[in-house]
């Protein structure tokens, strides 16, 4: 693995944990329904219900 394609997974890890952090403080918040939070991060809403509670913590 190169440099540059490290450097690249890093980059997409962070925008997919970007994502999911607004997405999971707009359904905190109340602005989002926890469905479409869930579909959009490919979860269930059950699972995504868990990560916001554990993340309350």
């Amino acid at each position: 693995m190169t440099l540059l394609q490290r450097d690249r997974e890093k980059y997409e890890e962070g925008k997919v944990e970007g994502k999911a952090e607004v997405l999971i403080s707009l359904v905190a918040d109340g602005l989002l329904d926890i469905d479409i939070a869930a579909k959009r991060l490919n979860k269930s809403p059950e699972e995504l219900l868990e990560i916001i509670n554990n993340n309350r913590k």
